[in-house]
């Protein structure tokens, strides 16, 4: 399987640091504190609000803002190159159109030239189970597939 994911980190500390030193921009009519004329952003997140307001008055508190955001995303599990992992395949990074092109182009070369192989187990023991391929006397190949499968207990009765 193949999978494309891109940060979400970049653009959410990219929308944190835009909000810093606008010294020229006037604050909500009625208040950085007010639910009215709120933007939009707002809407069911006054929590989000506060903080907002509160890092427009200590700055600091907004550089906060972004590090707790980059550090949180960073303990995530990023799925998608997981299951790439996981089923064989590839996974493909983008931070722009220019590498998202470039990870289309290349799975685009891949797709049509493949081989599925298929087995079936002798052993039917519940668990996981290692996996290993190999091409001999073939260096130019380039091998893709999983490292491991599952046999359920209820597939081995």
């Amino acid at each position: 399987m193949y999978s494309f994911g891109f940060s979400s980190t970049r653009s959410a500390v990219s929308h944190e640091a835009a909000k810093r030193n606008r010294p020229g921009e006037p604050g909500p009519a009625h208040g950085c504190f007010s639910r009215d004329g709120a933007d939009a952003e707002y809407d069911g997140h006054y929590s989000k609000q506060v903080l907002d307001c509160l890092s427009d008055l200590a700055p600091p508190i907004r550089l906060a803002t972004m590090a707790f955001v980059t550090a949180r995303n960073a303990l995530r599990t990023n799925t998608a190159e997981s299951i790439a992992q996981l089923t064989g395949g590839e996974y493909f990074h983008f931070h722009n159109e220019k590498d998202l092109k470039a990870g289309l182009v290349k799975m685009s070369s891949d797709v049509p030239n493949y081989y599925v192989l298929s087995f079936h187990p002798t052993s039917l023991t519940p668990g996981l189970h290692a996996l290993h391929l190999e091409l001999k006397d073939r260096p130019q190949l380039e091998l893709k597939s999983r490292s491991e499968y599952w046999i359920d207990n209820d597939t081995a009765q």
